[in-house]
Formats: structure tokens, sequence, C-alpha cells
């Protein structure tokens, strides 16, 4: 029962959806026909079938083919995915015992358990001496936990950035073993890992090109659907009563020549507002990069960038190389001084239809003044949209996050796959 062929594909869609391919019911459904008219004996026919009822853009299909060769696997291979799985779960919980101050383990993310357990061993003795010798420290108590967990993340940060650890796909486990050991296994094949599913912080410098010809790609394709979206409609809705009988007045009052109402549809109006923070500015880089992608479609879009101040972006002359370079960025955040400065000097662009986006990790100084501001700027347009690169499963740790998730729909967005689903689902 558990081996039926149908129960076997209900679980790969179910890998699809971790590894973020939308695939939903009706695609299963889809793929469950589609099976049925193929030689299941043939492994071309299958994955062709399950190719194309399961995947709905080509920018997954690297994903796709990884996931299939992984799951549709004999009894052996399996085995060993779950002894790797077992064999990680094990390094995991070694990394929590040796991160522990005072006794208590750290409260650290699964990321960074995963960039800890990536370390060189010489890294690695690092970081326990510093916690051994910072939980020995004279007059040091245990609430300085959380000063000491922020210098570990920080740490563990650079090494991303600095280093050149591997890259893991972000994969959401399932709590279901045999799952769970497929996913695992996808998570750490480097060669799928490409810039789409990279957290943006962890781009270096020389793949910048690469990842700017990714980005234009993913623009031209969304700006595209943008346009055909909010194309005027010539379609007939519905009689224009007034305009007609007006057209009938020559012809001795009969309706010969009908007039019609068509809808008028409008592009949306974008204001965007990029945090450039010292731990947002990469972020910011990419996204405003894409945005500028989208300038032609969206004429009326306008960027800001923001720190402890505002200032306007010109999304036609973008680069990112010219933001990075600039010296009054990469300091700490102030939404609400920011919030306070478009309200003063570009009230105008606050409008019925504005679609309010905002980029940044929601760590602000004065964080419930910057609410109110929000709340003030949300009664005046359409939405707000807040693109947040914290992983989404940790949200609730972060009380900033609640606030402002209040007043905004908020998407996760750390990798160009987030951003491009993000603003697809948004505006395409």
């Amino acid at each position: 029962m558990e081996n039926f062929l149908e129960n076997n594909i209900i679980r790969f869609v179910q890998i699809l959806r971790s590894l973020g391919i939308p695939a939903g019911t009706s695609e299963a459904m889809d793929a469950l026909t589609a099976v049925q008219h193929i030689d299941l004996t043939d492994q071309k026919q299958f994955h062709a079938a399950l190719k194309a009822t399961l995947v709905k853009d080509a920018v997954h299909d690297p994903l796709f083919n990884s996931a299939f060769t992984k799951y549709f696997v004999e009894s052996p291979f399996r085995d060993l995915q779950l002894d790797a799985k077992k064999e990680y779960v094990q390094g995991m919980e070694d990394a929590k015992k040796e991160l522990e101050f005072q006794e208590q383990p750290l409260d650290l993310d699964q990321q960074y358990l995963d960039l800890y357990g990536q370390l060189p061993e010489e890294s690695r003795q690092q970081f326990k001496e510093f916690l051994k010798k910072t939980s020995e420290g004279k007059n040091v108590s245990p609430k300085f936990k959380p000063i000491v967990e922020n210098v570990i993340k920080g740490a563990l940060e650079y090494h991303r950035t600095h280093s050149n650890l591997p890259q893991l796909i972000p994969v959401e486990l399932t709590g279901e073993e045999e799952i769970d050991a497929v996913l695992h296994e996808i998570s750490h094949d480097q060669e799928m890992v490409d810039l789409y599913f990279q957290n943006m912080a962890s781009i270096q410098e020389e793949d910048y090109q690469e990842a700017t010809h990714l980005i234009r790609k993913l623009a031209r394709r969304l700006a595209s659907r943008i346009s055909r979206r909010y194309k005027q409609s010539s379609k007939i809705k519905r009689i224009d009563v007034r305009r007609s009988i007006r057209a009938g007045i020559k012809y001795g009052g009969t309706l010969l020549d009908l007039k019609y109402r068509q809808k008028k549809v409008q592009k949306p109006e974008i204001l965007l507002l990029c945090d450039v923070s010292g731990s947002m500015i990469k972020y910011s880089q990419f996204t405003l990069q894409f945005m500028s992608g989208l300038a032609e479609v969206l004429p009326r879009m306008q960027a800001f960038a923001f720190a402890e101040s505002l200032e306007k972006i010109d999304l036609m002359n973008f680069s990112m190389e010219g933001l990075a370079q600039s010296d009054r960025w990469g300091e700490g955040t102030n939404l609400n001084i920011s919030l306070q400065q478009l309200l003063k000097n570009h009230h105008g662009l606050l409008k019925p239809q504005t679609v309010f986006i905002v980029l940044s990790d929601t760590k602000t100084m004065e964080p419930d003044a910057a609410l109110r501001q929000l709340q003030f700027v949300k009664r005046k347009i359409k939405e707000v949209i807040w693109l947040n690169p914290l992983p989404g499963n940790q949200w609730s740790k972060y009380s900033t996050v609640k606030l402002f998730q209040q007043q905004a729909a908020m998407w996760e967005c750390s990798s160009l796959a987030h951003l491009s689903n993000a603003l697809r689902y948004q505006l395409g």
C-alpha cells in the first residue's frame, strides 16, 4: 500500500513543495492522470510526464531534476540517504553542545547551526575558546547571553560572506523521516546550488555579473507578464446606454450603433523603500537592480534607500556598484525618521492606487514610532508589502516582525527565487 505509484507521486509532490516549487492539488491530479497514458517501465517517459505536469516555470527545472533523481531510487540508496540524514542530525546536536554559554545552549537559527557545522575545525575551536572565556569572565552573568548570541551570529555571518563555504539550498522539512532524508540530500547537492536559490547576502562580488544577468532575465519575464496583465482589455464589458442613445438619434431613435464601456485597467504605482543598513545593503542592491529592470513597464515607480535618513534612487541609471561604494550607507536603521522625511518631502507619491513596498529585516530604532508612521502612510495608499530577508520560520522570535506584520503583507525574501516569486504574485 505504501509503495503504490499514486502514493509515491503524492509524496514526490510534497518534496517539490518543500523545495518551493508551486505544485498543488491540481498539478498532482494532472500528474496522476498523465502517468496512466505512458509506459511506466520507461524512465524517460515517466520523468517527462511528471515534469510536464508539475513544473510551470523553466527556472525550476534543475531543482525538479535533482528531486526526481534522488527520490525515485532503489532501497539501498534510500538507506544511504537515511544514514546521511542521521549523521547530519548528530552533527547538529554536537554543534548545539559546543555553542553553549554558561552551560546554556545559544538561541541560534538552523541556518547558523548549518554554517557552524560547515566550518573547519580550526575556526570551530576559535568559537569554543571565545565562549569558554566569555562564560568564565569576571562579573559575567546569564543576562549577557543575548549579547553573546549576537556576537556569534555576526561572526558566522562574516564567515558566510568571506569564506567559500558550501551554500545549502533552503528546504522546509516535513517531519517525515524518509522525505526529510531526500530533502537533506537535495539541499547539499552542490551541483544544484545556483544564484537563483542562494542567499543574496552570500553572493560574492565575482558572481555579480552572472547575478545581474539572471536578474535581468527574471525582470524581463515579469515585465512581459505585467504588460499583458495591465493592457487595456478589448473585451466588451457592457453597453454604454447614454452614448448609444445619442448615436441612435440620427437613425430616428433606433439603437443601430451600440456603444460599449470598457474597464480601464491601470498599472500599479510602486513606491519602494530599501533598507541599506549594514546587514541589508546586499539585499537592497539586488532588489533595486531587479526593480530597475521593471522601470520601463512601471514608469511611475519611485525608489528610495533609507538607513538613518532617506535618499531617492534613480532606477533608470541604477548600478549595484554605485550603491555599494556610497559611504552614506551601511549604518543603523531608523524607519521612523525615514518615513517622516517621505511624508514631508514626497507626500504627493502617496495615492490611493500606490503599492508601498518595504525591503527590511524590521530591525529599526524607534519601532513603535515607525509603526505609527506606517499606519498613517497605509491610510493614504492601496496596500503595504514587506519583503523580509529573515527566515520565515524564525519570524515569531522577533518582536519587530510581529509589530510590522500587523500593517503589511510580509514575504520572505532572502534569495532571488523569493524576490521573483513575491513580486510575481503581488504585481504579475
